[in-house]
């Protein structure tokens, strides 16, 4: 065999290292981790000396996530639970349907019946204004009752501010960190990784509906979220997201049960300037005449809006049921990457970060509308936050575990009932890693400036100028130290 030397590069998609004989430089080729496209560029050897001593390697990181995880198999009862949920919930759009439709043959019944009210000239002309007004009530009113009825089903969402996309090339062992855990759990690799500002993760269809019969995955991550935890909590928030993607059909199922559900929540509570235009129509009417217009409609879109509200509770309910169950599936992933005692250090870990942001926003938006300033890192803010609270905040942190209970409408079981699980698995787990999360990052604190800023403006929609935002260092110092801004 040759002593021929080979070249170094690394994946932008996945982080792998991969090898190739010098004649390769410059090829297009298909990366044997993760089948993306890559040019082939040498890089670099760094040497024990040049590496910073809080890095995360690619070879340290592949290390540690070295082995095999057993498939778990979703049991029969639950994805027959699954279809019966799903088909349910597919069936309450189409009872609302026939509810419309029975309310739109009622008002043609009452037009084509309520005729017989001109069948004489008595009364006079007042009389037949009389008549007219009580024909025309009712039918105008229906008429609208209907219309509004029917917008919820054409009726579009109002859009959202879209989350950052990451740069694989500025974040290479992030990119590296997800594809090894998708690798254990036999999920597509993410082809996108959004940041925002929530204290959360998730992962699903990149395009909704668009993206429902193929692999195109995106996976979101709260950069709040991650700058408190270890790697191996953030593995364990990763591989509880991916297990949601893990099995097909369940997962195809689970999203549209989740879709069904969100659209019936958003046609009963979210308003739109229709509804603004028929209130402000309504409110300025005198003639009372016109009143009886206004009054039929405004019966037939309450009733519309309780009938709307009773299918959404009756949906609901048996959707959170299995939504609890889907939780523990997730969960049961989690725990074979990052072991039983993984999974309850990130419970405990986000009872304390949910408590810490609560604490610190409203501080936050008090001293927005007093000074029209803000911190420029979120995370950077939280954490410097957490250091000037009490050490007894973590105990009564973890401490309010203990009183939760989970309602009909819950979606995610308590903490306390998923760590009481997690200590019943008893997995030991493979990934052990425990330095901070946010050394995955290439650069996090210019990552965390971008998405701050982009969560004022985007989807606060604050007014936030440059001007206006201040470091951490300095929000805390000019405010003498203390632990809120007042």
């Amino acid at each position: 065999m040759s002593d021929q030397a080979f070249c170094l590069t690394t994946c932008l998609n996945c982080g792998q290292r991969i090898e190739f004989p010098p004649e390769g430089l410059g090829m297009s080729v298909a990366c044997p981790h993760c089948e993306q496209t890559i040019t082939l560029a040498e890089i670099p050897a760094l040497s024990p000396r040049e590496r910073k001593p809080d890095e995360i390697t690619a070879g340290e990181l592949k290390a540690a996530l070295e082995g095999t995880i057993p498939r778990r198999r979703i049991s029969l009862f639950y994805q027959l639970g699954l279809l019966l949920v799903a088909v349910f919930m597919a069936l309450l759009p189409l009872a609302y349907l026939a509810f419309v439709a029975g309310v739109a043959y009622a008002t043609y019944w009452y037009g084509v019946h309520a005729l017989a009210l001109f069948s004489g000239f008595t009364g006079g002309i007042y009389g037949i204004i009389l008549k007219a007004i009580c024909y025309l009530g009712p039918l105008l009113g229906g008429c609208i009752a209907v219309f509004f009825m029917f917008k919820p089903m054409l009726a579009r969402p109002r859009k959202r501010a879209q989350p950052m996309e990451l740069n694989p090339a500025q974040h290479p062992r992030l990119y590296q960190f997800i594809a090894h855990l998708s690798d254990l759990l036999r999920v597509p690799i993410p082809r996108h990784i959004c940041l925002d500002c929530e204290l959360n993760a998730s992962a699903g269809f990149r395009r909704g509906w668009l993206s429902f019969l193929g692999r195109d995955l995106v996976l979101n991550l709260g950069l709040p979220l991650v700058a408190g935890l270890n790697t191996r909590q953030l593995a364990a928030v990763v591989a509880h997201e991916l297990g949601h993607c893990n099995q097909s059909v369940a997962m195809r199922l689970g999203y549209l049960i989740d879709s069904i559900d969100r659209w019936f929540v958003r046609v009963v509570y979210e308003r739109d300037s229709w509804d603004d235009s028929f209130e402000e129509w309504a409110n300025s009417v005198d003639d009372w005449r016109l009143s009886l217009i206004v009054g039929c409609a405004r019966f037939a879109v309450w009733l519309s809006r309780k009938v709307l509200s009773f299918l959404l509770h009756l949906g609901h309910a048996g959707s959170c049921f299995l939504s609890r169950q889907m939780e523990f599936q997730a969960d049961a992933c989690a725990i074979q990457v990052a072991g039983s005692a993984g999974l309850e250090s990130l419970l405990l870990r986000l009872r304390e970060q949910s408590l810490l942001q609560s604490l610190a926003y409203d501080g936050l938006n008090h001293f927005w509308k007093k000074r029209r300033q803000l911190p420029d890192n979120l995370p950077d803010f939280l954490e410097q936050l957490e250091k000037q609270l009490p050490a007894a905040f973590h105990e009564q942190a973890r401490m309010t575990l203990l009183n939760e209970t989970a309602g009909w409408f819950a979606t995610h079981p308590t903490p306390a009932q998923r760590i009481q699980k997690a200590r019943q698995m008893g997995v030991e787990g493979l990934f052990m890693m425990e330095k901070p999360a946010r050394l995955l990052f290439g650069d996090f604190s210019e990552a965390a400036r971008a998405v701050t800023v982009h969560y004022y403006r985007r989807d606060l929609r604050l007014p936030v100028t440059d001007r206006m935002l201040r470091t951490t260092t300095d929000f805390f110092s000019d405010n003498g130290g203390r632990t809120l801004p007042t």
